[in-house]
C-alpha cells in the first residue's frame, strides 16, 4: 500500500545537510531470469523465405509450421515420390563430367589489423580493483566519512566584522581612475585640435600662399584702378537723367558701377592676412 510521509520529513529531506555527505549503502537489484523462447532455434519459421535463392525449392519453407526440421527441401511421404534424379545418379554424373570438389572449409578472414585483447573476466576485474584499492590507500581509511566527521566536530567560523566604508582610502574624493580617464580624454582632444590646426595651415592642393609684398602690391594697384574708374564714373553721374538720352550712355554708366563693385570685392579679399592663389600665378 502507499507509504505516508509527514510534511516535516519531506522538508528535511529536501534541505541540504552535512549528513548527506555519507553515501547510503546501495542494494543490487534482483536479476530477472533469462528469456528463453518456446520455439526451437534450429527450425525455420512458418513460411520462411531465407536461403531459397538459386534453387528449385518453392518460394517458402515450412508452410505447415512444423517444429521438426524435415530432411531436404521437399519432404516426401512415399519412397517413389521424389523430385529430380536420385542422389547416387547425380553423384555419378558429377564424377563423369568434373573432378571431385575439395572438402569445404570454414572461411577465415585474414587479420589486416592485429586483434584487440579480449575482454577481462569478472575474476580479473575483481583482482585489478583490489590492487588499485590497496595502492590508493593502504590504511583503508574512508576519506569521505573522515572529512564529514571532521567538519561536524570543527568549531564554527567567527563572524566577519562589518566594513566601515568611511575609513576607506579616497573616501569623499574623486576616484583616481576617473581622474586618469579625464586626463586621457583631454589629451585626445588636444591631439585632435592640433591636427585640425595643422590641416588648416596646410595649403590646399594646387594653391600657394600669397606673400606679404605681393599682397600689398596688388592691393595698391587695385586701389589706384578703383580711383581711376571712380573718377570717370563721377564725371558721368553729374549728368542729369535727362542727359542719358542714348543707350550707349546708360550702358557705360552700368559698366562703371559693375567695375567699382568688383574692385571693392577684390580689395576686401586682399585685406585678409592669408590669401591663397593658384601655383601658376
Amino acid at each position: 500500500g502507499p507509504v505516508l510521509v509527514s510534511r516535516g520529513a519531506m522538508v528535511s529531506a529536501m534541505e541540504e545537510s552535512i549528513y548527506n555527505l555519507i553515501p547510503p549503502a546501495k542494494e543490487a537489484p534482483a536479476k530477472a531470469p533469462m528469456y528463453r523462447s518456446r520455439f526451437p532455434k534450429d527450425v525455420a519459421p512458418t513460411a520462411s523465405t531465407f536461403g531459397l535463392h538459386g534453387s528449385s525449392k518453392p518460394g517458402v519453407r515450412n508452410i505447415g509450421g512444423s517444429f521438426r526440421d524435415e530432411a531436404g527441401p521437399h519432404p516426401v511421404v512415399k519412397p517413389h515420390a521424389t523430385f529430380g534424379r536420385a542422389e547416387e545418379e547425380r553423384a555419378s554424373m558429377l564424377r563423369a563430367t568434373k573432378p571431385l570438389l575439395p572438402e569445404p572449409k570454414t572461411f577465415k578472414r585474414p587479420d589486416v589489423v592485429p586483434p584487440r585483447p579480449g575482454i577481462p573476466s569478472k575474476v580479473e576485474l575483481k583482482a585489478t580493483a583490489k590492487k588499485l584499492t590497496a595502492a590508493k590507500g593502504a590504511s583503508g581509511k574512508n576519506f569521505v566519512q573522515a572529512n564529514a566527521v571532521e567538519t561536524m566536530l570543527s568549531a564554527p567560523r567567527p563572524a566577519e566584522a562589518p566594513i566601515d566604508w568611511t575609513k576607506k582610502p579616497h573616501f569623499g574624493e574623486v576616484p583616481p581612475y576617473l581622474v586618469s580617464i579625464k586626463r586621457e580624454i583631454e589629451e585626445e582632444h588636444e591631439y585632435v585640435r592640433a591636427m585640425q590646426e595643422a590641416a588648416a595651415r596646410a595649403p590646399p592642393p594646387g594653391l600657394r600662399q600669397l606673400s606679404e609684398e605681393e599682397r600689398s602690391s596688388l592691393a595698391e594697384q587695385l586701389k589706384c584702378k578703383w580711383d581711376a574708374v571712380n573718377s570717370d564714373y563721377q564725371k558721368t553721374s553729374t549728368l542729369g537723367p535727362e542727359s542719358l538720352d542714348t543707350i550707349g550712355k546708360k550702358k557705360r554708366k552700368e559698366q562703371y558701377e559693375a567695375q567699382l563693385a568688383q574692385l571693392e570685392k577684390d580689395i576686401e579679399k586682399l585685406s585678409k592676412p592669408v590669401v591663397w592663389v593658384h601655383e601658376e600665378l
